[in-house]
């Protein structure tokens, strides 16, 4: 499983496209912008600790390493067809500096602990048609080469949904309550990812037996604690040897790691490089 993806050029652009087939949900992030529109498809996305639940006009905007991890009910009385639009921030926000309000919005987006990342309001759903209308016009003229029309587009797209993005927690977004566990799972993992770890000191926390915790997490989420929590230090790991000149050891103990050989293996399995490599590789800014 290779979480961290790598883009074909600055701007990527996927219209409509149906996931129907073979979908692998995968619990991951990268060091780039993704940012989903749902046309069709039912489901839930965990991010930042949250779980919602979302369907079609939701509007999703995943920031360069935030991890989330999509599980959609596919069937074929229910298609999952999306778009995905996905760049550089680095450079795309250079094309954003002539318009003040697009550009602090955007930086809002990519920075702000405030921000609700996942959106799904019936005005959003007027979303559909502009991006099937674009989808036309790309199919009819084409793209060309350079990343003029690309750019465009989401420039466009960023006016559109800009006075209707939220910024306030909208709690009915929220999985309903039955299963309010999870959510206080994942901040455990937050919080205490860089520490070792001990399934039966999470499950105290919870005030659940460590049995029943992993069987019912695995249920509802369809993964493991474990991979949760890989990917939580992961992220943390990826974060360090991007902006600082901690050795690998160091970066593998802050990242919860007792060992080193272990953690380089490890990253070197999610990742597909080595720690060293995946320093040493130019990556978008956070």
């Amino acid at each position: 499983m290779l979480f961290i993806d790598t883009l074909p050029r600055p701007i990527d652009l996927l219209f409509v496209a149906d996931r129907g087939g073979p979908y692998q949900e995968v619990f991951h992030f990268h060091p780039f912008v993704e940012l989903f529109y749902i046309h069709e498809g039912r489901g839930q996305v965990i991010v930042d600790q949250r779980v919602y639940e979302v369907g079609p006009g939701t509007l999703l905007f995943f920031r360069p390493f935030q991890p989330h991890y999509q599980q959609m009910q596919i069937k074929p009385s229910q298609p999952y067809i999306r778009s995905l639009f996905r760049y550089d921030p680095g450079y795309f926000v250079e094309f954003l500096k002539p318009f003040p309000t697009l550009y602090r919005f955007h930086d809002s987006l990519s920075r702000s602990a405030e921000v609700l990342h996942v959106q799904m309001s019936p005005v959003f759903a007027q979303l559909d048609g502009f991006i099937r209308d674009t989808r036309q016009w790309f199919c009819d003229y084409g793209e060309g080469d350079d990343l003029e029309q690309p750019t465009l587009f989401l420039l466009s797209l960023f006016k559109r949904i800009q006075p209707l993005w939220q910024f306030e927690d909208m709690t009915d977004s929220r999985q309903p309550a039955s299963d309010p566990f999870i959510v206080r799972v994942l901040e455990w993992i937050d919080e205490h990812h860089g520490e070792p770890f001990q399934l039966e000191t999470l499950a105290k926390a919870v005030h659940l037996s460590p049995k029943y915790l992993s069987n019912l997490f695995r249920k509802t989420t369809g993964k493991t604690i474990t991979d949760f929590l890989t990917i939580r230090r992961l992220k943390s790991a990826s974060q360090l040897l991007q902006t600082t000149t901690l050795t690998v050891q160091e970066v593998s103990e802050r990242a919860g790691y007792t060992n080193c050989s272990h953690f380089c293996h490890t990253f070197r399995k999610y990742v597909g490089m080595t720690p060293g490599e995946f320093r040493a590789r130019p990556l978008a800014p956070v």
